[in-house]
């Protein structure tokens, strides 16, 4: 069963805006090159979990979007869903882009939702909860080709339509998800969505959240074929502005 969940978005408009020299405008970065995690887990705002036995998660050198090391997560699970995820959480602007690069290895063919980047949030009646609010998702075509989806877990929303053309992901090359979350409790609220620099989608609605963002990136599914997916993560980032390929973390 899916949960409730909310999302933080920026007030400059997503579609103009430039890729950066970060500076400043970096609020939060994890590249890995130290060789663990500590970039996730630093001032106790973050850290991993895997649900055992059927997924693991691993600092890699099989492959990396820049420099040697990157994020592993692995999982094998059949007949329920199963997730691993490396996650930071923190009392972010109520607007800023939220990014990683993804690896996959092959292509896979989805049963159900392939999960692998989520925005959440603490429970406005219980901040030791974190629900469920906007899921970016990967689905296979009838062609085989693996896309991306977006789920907002309130009733009213849920599955955004899928852009026409559908645009496929790469597989065994790097791509880049990155979301703009402005949280806004008002029409101007919003989410938008894009792989490498297309944007896919740009969703207009409230959102209403507080101050506290938890920024998710995850491998979260069951059945697919074949049965044990991997995906690398790798240049994760929280930022002011739009991160684009050329940015240096």
């Amino acid at each position: 069963m899916r949960w409730f969940l909310l999302l933080p978005l920026l007030v400059t408009a997503p579609a103009c805006a430039p890729r950066l020299e970060l500076g400043s405008d970096l609020l939060w970065s994890a590249r890995h090159e130290s060789g663990d995690l500590g970039e996730w887990s630093g001032d106790l705002k973050g850290g991993s979990s895997a649900d055992a036995p059927d997924t693991s998660l691993e600092v890699s050198t099989d492959q990396a979007h820049s420099g040697r090391y990157s994020v592993k997560l692995a999982n094998a699970a059949v007949s329920n869903y199963e997730e691993v995820r490396l996650w930071r959480t923190d009392q972010y602007p109520q607007s800023a882009y939220y990014s990683a690069w993804f690896y996959l290895p092959r292509a896979y063919q989805t049963t159900d939702d392939w999960t692998i980047l989520q925005l959440r949030n603490p429970l406005p009646t219980d901040p030791s909860t974190i629900s469920l609010l906007l899921d970016v998702d990967l689905r296979s075509l009838p062609s085989g080709d693996l896309i991306l989806s977006v789920y907002d877990h309130r009733s009213e929303y849920l599955r955004s339509a899928t852009p026409d053309p559908a645009v496929s992901v790469p597989v065994a090359r790097w791509f880049q998800v990155q979301a703009f979350f402005d949280a806004s409790p008002g029409s101007d609220g919003r989410f938008a969505l894009w792989l490498n620099d297309r944007l896919l989608y740009d969703l207009r609605r409230p959102f209403n959240l507080g101050g506290t963002v938890y920024f998710s990136v995850c491998n979260v599914g069951h059945a697919l074929s074949p049965t044990d997916s991997a995906i690398y993560v790798d240049d994760a980032a929280v930022s002011l502005t739009r991160v684009g390929p050329d940015a240096d973390l």
